[in-house]
């Protein structure tokens, strides 16, 4: 580069020279006309008039005089080469104007080209920089993925290790029954945790695809807040910590949200903060902003902390505080990032702060729909009175009602009748989908019909998608929720298209399962007679 501005400065300097010589070329020559030229003619001129009178005939006629006829000659000459000199000159000046314009076009079309080469070497350093940021993401992003399946595989097979191991000491009919029935607990306890893994896996792919579904319902949030804490009451004090309740200012007692996701929600930030937190304290802290029409819980706890420089993470599908935290607490590190997306689905936000060794405060937002002459409570005292939704009741409700099971596995019949008797329901069962629309049909025509149909979708003879709609068929308006294994996305939405009311998962697990019936068995408490009514 700095040859190539030498030979510019040089080359500028030898024009610039060359212009100069031209323009005292230019000035000599014209002095010399100016001067020279016209005194010579001048003189030949005096010159030859003095001879014209000198030596003129009588007869008025000029002798030849050779020396005024040469000088004559000569000076027409020297006015020729002046002459040529000039056009010369000019035909100089014009090639050295040709030559400094493409001179300038040169210099401009070099520094076109260098601030060309600038912006160039600007683009490749930018793009250089992307795509080091990009591989760098990438591998972080592998390197997260490949810790996440080594987390999941260690978090299925310490459960699966335990159900399998204390399942065949069960076989062993020597073992006393107190460890029989801790064997029992134990396997139980597995097992739901093991749920909650494979749950949070397909929630997760559910939440990346878009495909997490969300049915809005009318919902007391007090009661819904009463549900978490009896859900992990047993949880906090096995830690010695302490669940608080809370509200400030006037709460609605009814909202639009999804009551499900909303529970989830919540379970997963007090089940975090539980878990972090030893011999503490954990707050469950409830305000309304009336003016946004915006619900929030701040879950307040008193442990551990997370240092700022992780908090950035914690939200991250594949992204954990630390994982070394992670194994001593265990879990999946999925929680946190399902709980963003609820959020974000029922139109609200979480968020977090934290202090080191002081605890941490997470605040998940939500939607409430419309407030408009929506009846307030300034206490929690003021809430228990209401119940609104059919998940505001408990594991332990009593269920009253006649309930049709068909399943054909006999091993759940068993179960779930077991469940719903100790519940007080009266079970019939079903083996497959024909056999449920005869004994439906026939309690309607005995008058005494059944309050709800658990209908499991997948059997023999006939599945559940062909009896429900066989039964829609007939005019029967009465409850039929789905019970089946099928739980992935649009298996809710196909179990509603052929009729169905509602949708539970199997496994079962009694702490929504008992809540869900009990609701539905609730609101139709008379359904029978009024069906009845309607065939006649």
């Amino acid at each position: 580069m700095s040859d190539t501005s030498n030979n510019d400065a040089g080359n500028l300097r030898s024009m610039t020279r060359s212009k100069k010589a031209i323009l005292r070329l230019d000035q000599l020559i014209r002095r010399l006309e100016q001067s020279i030229v016209s005194k010579l003619h001048q003189g030949l001129s005096e010159v030859s008039a003095q001879l014209n009178q000198t030596y003129r005939r009588e007869d008025g006629s000029l002798p030849p005089i050779d020396v005024i006829s040469n000088s004559t000659i000569a000076l027409s000459q020297l006015e020729l080469t002046i002459s040529d000199i000039k056009e010369t000159l000019d035909q100089v000046r014009s090639q050295f104007d040709q030559t400094e314009q493409k001179s300038r076009e040169l210099k401009h079309a070099q520094s076109n080209a260098i601030v060309h080469s600038a912006h160039i070497i600007n683009e490749l350093e930018e793009t250089r920089q992307t795509l080091k940021e990009a591989h760098a993401a990438a591998e972080a992003a592998a390197q997260a993925k490949s810790d996440f399946l080594a987390n999941m595989s260690h978090e299925i097979r310490t459960p699966m290790t335990a159900i399998l191991g204390f399942s065949e000491l069960l076989q062993n009919g020597e073992i006393p029954e107190p460890e029989r029935s801790k064997a029992v607990q134990t396997i139980q306890r597995n097992g739901r945790y093991l749920l909650e893994v494979i749950s949070d896996i397909l929630d997760l792919s559910k939440a990346e695809a878009g495909q997490l579904e969300i049915e809005k319902r009318l919902l007391n949030p007090a009661n819904l807040l009463f549900d978490v804490q009896n859900l992990l009451n047993d949880r906090s004090q096995a830690k010695n910590n302490t669940l608080q309740l809370e509200i400030r200012g006037e709460i609605p007692t009814v909202i639009q949200t999804d009551p499900t996701r909303l529970k989830q929600a919540l379970v997963n930030l007090v089940g975090n903060a539980i878990k972090f937190t030893e011999q503490g304290t954990i707050r469950i802290l409830m305000e309304c902003d009336h003016q946004n029409e915006l619900l929030s819980y701040h879950v307040i706890d008193t442990g551990a902390g997370i240092p700022s420089n992780q908090l950035e993470y914690i939200f991250q599908p594949f992204g954990q505080a630390d994982s070394s935290t992670t194994r001593k607490h265990a879990g999946t590190g999925l929680g946190l990032a399902i709980t963003r997306r609820i959020a974000e689905m029922l139109g609200g936000d979480v968020s977090v702060r934290s202090e080191p060794g002081k605890g941490s405060e997470f605040t998940f937002r939500i939607a409430t729909g419309t407030l408009v002459d929506v009846p307030m409570i300034t206490s929690l005292d003021d809430a228990t009175t209401t119940r609104s939704t059919p998940l505001e009741y408990s594991s332990n409700s009593q269920i009253h009602g006649r309930i049709l099971l068909v399943e054909d596995s006999p091993d759940n019949q068993r179960l779930i009748r077991f469940i719903l008797n100790r519940a007080g329901a009266d079970v019939t069962i079903a083996k497959n989908g024909e056999e449920g629309i005869k004994l439906t049909l026939a309690a309607m025509q005995a008058g005494d019909s059944f309050h709800l149909i658990l209908m499991d979708m997948q059997m023999p003879v006939m599945d559940g998608y062909q009896a429900t709609r066989s039964l829609r068929a007939t005019g029967y308006t009465g409850q039929i929720v789905a019970l089946t294994a099928h739980a992935m996305p649009g298996d809710n939405e196909k179990c509603l298209a052929a009729g169905c009311d509602g949708y539970l998962s199997k496994p079962i697990e009694r702490s929504t399962f008992i809540p869900e019936v009990a609701a539905r068995i609730g609101q139709i408490s008379n359904v029978g007679k009024s069906i009845h009514k309607q065939m006649v």
